[in-house]
This record gives structure tokens, sequence and C-alpha cells, in this order.
């Protein structure tokens, strides 16, 4: 695909991650299932900024604008993803005390919604920020994109991901393990969005292809095994902290057997 034809191909795809974004913002029954659908697409957009780095276009203000956006989300996408892992552990063990801890953790996630909205009414500051970012990247150079920008920034993400790697194969923080997940995650994203980049036969990247298909794949696993650790991880310091809660032990040692299981180094 010559460079012109990356370009519109990249354009189309952010303007399509953004109008997501918008729709995810917007007032939606399932309130809390669209901050995480809104959280997940502002992570993709970033992941295709990330792989155009090194290119004509100047995102460094849309994408630290986009992170500011996921940031702001994250607490309620959090509140939401505890309610869903303590619903799984309730599941797995009905026996323990799960019901009152996740009764607990809804009334939570209701009350951090409820001061999210109440600062900014029907994400209203939130979608005006998106319009700018929009605005931001419709206006870059998209037609000046070559095969070998995609190419560098894809190269640099795998390295990233593979130093992230070898930091949480010696130090099992529970930081460098998230910040391996987040890298996982990322190159997953790139590597998902070459098919649209590139959708021609005459496929520009390097690799791509059956095994970049089977990379994916295997970074999916992984990104989801990482953040189900992560999403036990956040349970537990709750229910470590949670007061007057009874076999508050028990309940700490189930999780602490699903993060054994799902142990990847």
């Amino acid at each position: 695909m010559t460079p012109s034809g990356i370009g519109p191909a990249a354009r189309v795809l952010a303007q399509r991650e953004c109008d997501a974004i918008a729709d995810a913002l917007e007032c939606q029954p399932d309130v809390h299932a669209a901050v995480h659908r809104a959280r997940k697409t502002i992570r993709r957009l970033r992941a295709l900024l990330a792989l155009l780095d090194n290119s004509a276009l100047t995102t460094t203000t849309a994408d630290a604008a986009l992170r500011r956006l996921g940031n702001g989300l994250s607490a309620l996408r959090d509140a939401h993803v505890v309610v869903e892992t303590c619903e799984r552990l309730a599941a797995a063990q009905p026996a323990q005390p799960w019901k009152e801890v996740c009764r607990r953790l809804k009334a939570r996630r209701e009350k951090l919604l409820a001061r999210a909205l109440a600062h900014d009414p029907g994400f209203a500051r939130r979608q005006a920020a998106l319009l700018r970012i929009g605005t931001d990247l419709l206006a870059q150079p998209w037609g000046l994109l070559k095969a070998a920008d995609v190419r560098r920034g894809l190269a640099r993400s795998e390295r990233r991901t593979a130093n992230a790697a070898k930091r949480a194969a010696r130090s099992h923080d529970a930081e460098d393990l998230h910040r391996w997940r987040r890298r996982v995650r990322r190159l997953r994203m790139q590597l998902e969005a070459l098919p649209l980049l590139a959708p021609s036969r005459a496929v520009p990247i390097k690799g791509h292809g059956r095994n970049k298909n089977k990379q994916a794949r295997a970074l999916h696993a992984l990104s989801d095994q990482l953040g189900g650790q992560q999403d036990l991880r956040m349970v537990r310091n709750l229910v470590r902290v949670m007061p007057g809660l009874s076999e508050r032990r028990a309940l700490i040692e189930q999780i602490d057997a699903d993060m054994r299981d799902r142990r990847v180094i």
C-alpha cells in the first residue's frame, strides 16, 4: 500500500474510535458498561497514536488529552470491575459471605458514579474534551504517513513489551506486573489494527499476516490473564480493609488461590 493509502486508512480508524468513545459517553441505560467501553476504546485509540509516534503527525496533545480522559474514568471502571470480579468469586464459592461484600461494592460503585455525574452531568465536559481531541486529530497530515512509520512504531512497542516482561519476571512487583500488562495490551491492540491499516494485498508491514494474527491472539490471552490478576488484587485490597466483615481470612485465601492459578511468571 502506498503512503497515501496508509494515511486515509489510519485517519478513518482514528475517527471511528473517536465516534465510538462519544457514543459510549452519551447517556446509556447501563452507564457502568458504557464507561468500561469508553475506557477500552480510549486505549485502542492511544495504541494507534503510539504506533504512529515517529511519523509526520503531531499527536502529543491529543494523546495527553486522551490519557486525562481515560484516567478520569478509571475509578468508575475499577469500581465496576471489582463488582464483576466479586460476583464471579461468589459464584465459585456460594457458601462464603460474598453476598455482603458484593452489596457493599455495588453501593460503592453507585456512590462513585453519582459523584462523577454531579461534577460532570451527562459527561458533557468529557464530551467537549473529546470533540477537541477529534478536531486536533482530523487536522493532522495523515497523507504523509509511511509504512516505515508503522514498522518503527511496532518494533518500539515490541521492545518495550519485552523489557517490561523481563522487569516483571525479576521483581514480581505489582506495579511492574501492571506495567507489563499495559504494554502487552497496547501491543495486542496495535497488531489487531494492522489489517485495518493495510487491508490490501500489498501489505507494507513486514511479518504481517498469519504469524502476527497468532501473536495477537497469544497477547490477548496473556492480557486477559494479567488483567484478571489485577482485578483480583483490587478486590483483595478492598476486602482486607472492609470493616466488620466476617470470615475475612477465608475470603482472602480464596482470592489468593485464584491469583496463584492465574500466575504467569
